[in-house]
């Protein structure tokens, strides 16, 4: 049977009949499945990484046993960016999720995590690789509740290599300083605001700045006293997108996590951290929400953290908690000052002041983790 092939993209995926059948089989643990049409459709995303050169859905019909069955699988392209990005030490190299898929440390998580099955690791002449791997039908998070679950979830994960029972992996591609380079990144690219900073006449804003520059000052030893924490396998980028909640039986949810190009051994508590904080900047969660989520995913986590069997110091988990959240800082204030100049010249626009409202929120929650941490670390 010859199969039809309706291509919605720009990809060459006429010539990848090899590797889409080799998905296939995978899938279907046959050899004898026959492929009957493929589809090939672009997947949007909101905040594409720069290594990141394309995702897309390939999907259509397979023939086993007489039978026409559904088949689907994702293609990630992966890119060289700048030259920092091909440093095995930098948050975002490049070429990591490629060697986490070919390493098969993805398939040795403890139970509280899966990750998305992968099928090829395939290098292109112009220098990209492509990733094939398995499409994962799940919700996304919406809900504090459903925050709180993958919080305690984590909180296992990581209490697995706390107490031994899944070694730590110690391949050189992993990150080592995540939040270390991921802060020297967002200085280097958030929006310049001293000049403007200089001239704020608001009482709050100006201890705003004087509180980030405060930050600045301390960032080194900051990120020094999160190394000394225990460490643990990390995500890293546990935005909702990235995170699906898959129905089992018994209405049980699993959770599944998709793009480990972040993949790092970081400090108990990081991880919640950015969980917390990168779903707060992308305006999932209301501000009315801040609160009773930031109580939330920390009691789940922590309790994660003891069903794993961890009965360390629960302030260790804190201080990374709260840390982690608050160096955030270094790309979100300057993003609060740099919509509130912007809302100087169009005072009219309600997406910048919702922008603005839902920034200042963040902000304040930062300060207050910040003043936690330095409590914490003096106890």
């Amino acid at each position: 049977m010859n199969s039809t092939i309706q291509n919605n993209t720009g990809l060459q995926i006429e010539n990848k009949v090899e590797q889409i059948n080799a998905c296939i089989y995978s899938i279907h643990g046959n050899s004898a499945v026959e492929l009957v049409s493929v589809t090939c459709d672009v997947i949007g995303c909101k905040t594409p990484n720069f290594t990141t050169s394309g995702i897309f859905r390939l999907h259509g019909l397979v023939k086993l046993d007489n039978e026409l069955k559904p088949w689907c699988v994702i293609l990630k392209i992966i890119k060289p960016d700048t030259a920092e990005k091909d440093n095995a030490e930098h948050h975002n190299y490049w070429r990591r999720e490629a060697f986490v898929f070919e390493s098969g440390i993805l398939r040795g998580f403890p139970d509280s995590v899966r990750a998305a099955e992968h099928f090829l690791v395939e290098e292109q002449p112009d220098g990209t690789v492509w990733l094939w791997m398995e499409f994962v039908e799940g919700e996304y998070a919406h809900t504090v509740e459903q925050f709180a679950y993958i919080a305690r979830q984590l909180g296992r994960f990581n209490g697995a290599y706390l107490t031994g029972l899944h070694p730590l992996p110690n391949q050189e591609w992993i990150c080592r300083a995540w939040l270390k380079s991921w802060t020297t990144a967002s200085r280097m690219y958030a929006p310049n605001m001293e000049e403007y900073a200089s001239r704020i006449s608001a009482e709050e804003d100006r201890n705003i700045w004087a509180w980030y520059q405060e930050i600045l000052r301390n960032l080194e030893a900051a990120i020094d006293s999160l190394q000394q924490l225990p460490r643990v396998l990390a995500h890293q980028d546990l935005s909702q997108m990235n995170m699906l909640l898959v129905q089992q039986e018994k209405n049980d949810n699993r959770l599944v996590l998709i793009d480990w190009q972040f993949m790092s051994l970081s400090g108990i508590g990081e991880d919640l951290g950015k969980l917390f904080g990168v779903n707060l900047s992308l305006g999932i969660i209301a501000p009315d929400q801040y609160i009773r989520l930031q109580t939330s995913v920390y009691d789940a986590y922590l309790e994660g953290l003891r069903e794993a069997g961890w009965q360390g110091n629960a302030e260790l988990a804190r201080y990374g908690f709260c840390l982690s959240m608050a160096l955030r800082s270094v790309w979100e204030v300057p993003q609060y000052f740099s919509v509130m100049a912007q809302l100087e010249n169009e005072p009219e626009n309600t997406k910048l002041q919702e922008r603005l409202n839902r920034l200042s929120g963040i902000v304040s929650i930062q300060k207050q983790m910040a003043l936690e941490a330095d409590s914490l670390k003096s106890s």
